[in-house]
């Protein structure tokens, strides 16, 4: 499958819708309105995962986690598995292109009906919960395509012992419909897929193709209709300016963060937040703190679904519960992460409901289980079932883990439960630190959750093993929890007394009343304003649908929903080597002077006018970069110049020249820098620099290679007016920073990564050594 991310340094300075995310709202988003025939660009803050690049081994599991604790971040900002410790309730989402799609278990059921009854939906989409929503549930079904475990697939120790616990519960059981693929062929967007190979590692990536992600099916539809997508991109804040709005990023993974370089930004008509529960509020909250009027709900309504995680532990038969990871091959099957649910959602009080669903643990994670759980078996286990011959034969099976592994033993035979009922949803969210963090004090104390932890414990009992709660909802940890389904925080309300957006997902503008920002949208988790009971994925994506529809209802739109879709017929050309790196310049610049440099210069120290910019200089072929008679690159960064614009410009388009042959002069070079620049306001200006390379008596070669004599024009090009001119110069401590922002890109190893380091850096040398020794 061809990459359906654009080379950041190809995105433009305004669109006409922005996108916020890539999960199941954003890839919604970004689809259905492409589809309306509208420009529309994806901004996602994760990387770009395709089957067969997802972490398999422990080594690359842990590269790929990152974790946000209350006083500082460890790890990638980009890393797929991304952690949220707090003090109360933990969350685990995904972070890539196709959001925690990537990560989760695929569960595709509708929320029980009498959980839209609750007052806290607008009435608005009560009403519609036959129409409009019913239609979102049956249109991301069509594009998720949820199917059962097929009755003719392999059998599944782990389904059968659920289904056994089932039986002695005397509750419901059944296949629930999952987001997989149970058969090769090209889908109904053009993308290829394999039948799933029941490795269990749906968890940590699928790298066979098969699980239906976004990945898979909203997202490339979006690039089929013309939307433009940018991975690597942390949205910070959005800004309203005029009738535009600013969205305000930072390119991660870039080198800019080493620089303190000011954020970026793109402008668009409309806006939809899709950052997911916590990045949605996260962007908003910021953008309140910024002065954006927002409702003083916002953050609040926290919830984690009812989320518990448990598992039992040693039992008394094959559960085959571990991926296979790295092993694949002979392996007996293990199937997708969750193939059976045990429903308990009908109960006369609606918020007793729960459903237990059985679990698997990625194969990544393997060499870590059989020490863990045997000392969580210890500490915190509750055996169900006694005897001195039980408890040898256990004892036999956890040494047997402990001396040959996870696919042995006592962790083959531990059974994972996931379950979904109802909390009060009362946390909140708010930043701290310019982070977002989370409050709920108690939470894990709520009655319901002992009462999971009990009907856990009698679900354990027929497996005859060892019942472990999750390890942190103890009283030694204060009972807290985790939840890989978070909600709230930007809930769909009446007004905004009661919650942050209305019944279209559109943002109130104020503390009171049901004035919204009428370009300004929310469409994921966050504006869930109560706990589902079960996974929330498929009325997720109900709601986003219905929000585009009204989106589109209202300005006149039409979508088309035919499919299947196809790609463009220009295929996408596989990926180069490339190179980047970042620079940072400062010096003066003078509107009074506008044809001298030297004297710029001087006139711009005179009125105290500096100028500085940190650039990142991309090239995605450095064979062209190389080879090409004009060594062109591009660039994307930020100039901050008060004598132009308060506030710093964005860069978009801009080239860059690496060392150009001048003509008439064999010994001299040029590296040249023309950038597109626009202000908060929408102003253009037209940036031009050089930097002359060339041996004079003395040693200049650092001054050459330092100094950049710039010209800015109003507008889109050097043929408008001239602005002023000034130079700028790379100070010592900036051109260190410098060296560690060099990165080579789609390097298939680390040797071919060296390789071509050390082949830019002969270009460069080189160069530098004809001219001047």
């Amino acid at each position: 499958m061809s990459r359906l991310s654009n080379p950041i340094e190809n995105i433009q300075s305004h669109y006409k819708v922005v996108v916020i995310g890539s999960g199941y709202g954003g890839g919604i988003a970004a689809s259905r309105l492409a589809r309306a025939g509208q420009q529309v660009c994806v901004l996602e803050r994760g990387k770009e995962f395709q089957p067969g690049e997802y972490p398999n081994t422990d080594v690359n599991a842990v590269g790929e986690i990152q974790v946000d604790l209350p006083g500082k971040h460890i790890g990638s900002r980009t890393g797929l598995y991304d952690f949220r410790v707090n003090q109360d309730i933990n969350v685990f989402m995904g972070c890539g292109l196709g959001g925690t799609s990537l990560v989760n278990a695929n569960v595709s059921l509708q929320a029980e009906p009498r959980v839209f009854a609750d007052p806290r939906w607008p009435k608005e989409l009560q009403n519609d919960v036959d129409t409009l929503l019913a239609e979102g549930y049956r249109r991301a079904e069509e594009m998720l395509k949820p199917n059962s475990y097929p009755e003719d697939s392999p059998a599944l120790p782990k389904l059968q012992a659920l289904e056994k616990s089932s039986k002695y519960l005397n509750e419901k059981f059944y296949r629930p419909p999952i987001n997989v693929t149970f058969k090769d062929g090209v889908n109904h967007v053009g993308v290829e897929q394999k039948k799933c190979n029941f490795c269990g590692d749906c968890v940590s990536g699928c790298n066979h193709g098969a699980k239906n992600t976004t990945l898979m099916n909203y997202l490339p539809d979006a690039k089929n209709h013309g939307a433009e997508i940018y991975t690597q991109v942390s949205v910070r804040k959005v800004e309203k300016q005029g009738d535009r709005w600013l969205v305000h990023f930072q390119l991660l993974n870039s080198g800019q963060q080493i620089f303190d370089a000011p954020t970026m930004f793109v402008s668009a008509e409309i806006v939809i937040l899709a950052g997911g529960t916590l990045g949605s509020t996260e962007i908003l909250l910021r953008s309140q703190q910024a002065g954006l009027s927002l409702s003083n709900q916002l953050g609040h309504n926290f919830t984690g679904n009812g989320d518990v995680l448990a598992f039992g532990y040693n039992t008394d038969q094959t559960i085959n519960g571990i991926g296979f990871g790295n092993r694949a091959g002979t392996r007996e099957p293990v199937g997708p992460c969750i193939t059976g649910i045990i429903d308990m959602r009908e109960q006369p009080r609606l918020d007793n409901g729960m459903v237990i669903e059985e679990g698997s643990i990625p194969g990544a994670l393997a060499p870590f289980l059989p020490a863990s759980f045997a000392a969580a078996g210890k500490v915190l286990g509750k055996d169900s079932d006694e005897g001195w011959g039980d408890r040898l034969k256990e004892k036999l099976r956890e040494t047997e883990s402990l001396t040959r592994g996870a696919y042995t033993g006592a962790v083959r035979n531990t059974q994972t439960y996931l379950v979904m009922t109802h909390d009060d949803a009362a946390g909140q969210m708010y930043l701290e630190d310019d982070r977002l963090r989370i409050r709920w004090e108690d939470v894990g104390k709520q009655s319901i959750f002992q009462r999971v932890n009990d009907r856990l414990a009698e679900a354990t009992r027929p497996l005859g093993g060892t019942q472990i709660p999750n390890p942190i909802w103890t009283s030694l940890f204060g009972h807290d929890l985790v939840t890989v389904h978070p909600l709230g925080g930007c809930i769909l309300a009446e007004d905004a007394e009661r919650g942050v957006v209305n019944h279209k997902g559109q943002v109130f503008s104020s503390n009171r009343g049901t004035a919204v920002y009428e370009n300004l949208y929310i469409a994921d988790g966050s504006v869930i304003p109560r706990t589902l009971g079960v996974n929330p994925l498929l009325t997720i994506s109900a709601v986003a649908e219905r929000c585009c529809t009204l989106i589109a209802k209202d300005r006149g739109w039409t979508i088309n929903y035919d499919l299947p879709s196809v790609p463009p017929t220009t295929p996408t050309a596989p990926a180069k080597v490339g190179i980047q790196f970042t620079e940072t310049m400062r010096g003066y610049f003078s509107t009074q002077v506008k044809d001298d440099y030297q004297r710029a210069l001087q006139q711009g120290k005179k009125d105290n006018s500096p100028l500085q910019f940190t650039l990142t200089v991309i090239s995605d072929d450095l064979e062209d970069l190389l080879n090409d008679i004009d060594h062109t690159a591009k660039i994307v960064g930020t100039v901050t110049a008060p004598a132009i614009a308060a506030e710093p410009l964005t860069v978009t388009d801009g080239i860059f020249n690496l060392f150009v042959k001048e003509q008439d002069k064999a010994k001299t070079r040029q590296m040249r820098y023309d950038l597109h620049m626009t202000t908060k306001a929408g102003q253009k200006y037209y940036f031009e620099g050089f930097k002359e390379i060339h041996d004079d008596p003395g040693f200049d070669l650092w001054s050459d290679t330092t100094t950049l004599y710039i010209t800015i024009y109003e507008g889109d090009s050097n043929k408008n007016s001239v602005v002023g001119k000034g130079i700028l110069k790379i100070q010592p401590a900036d051109f260190i920073k410098q060296m560690t922002t060099l990165k080579v890109t789609n390097a298939l190893s680390r040797a071919e990564s060296l390789q071509a380091i050390d082949r830019f850096s002969r270009f460069f040398v080189g160069t530098l050594s004809e001219l001047y020794f």
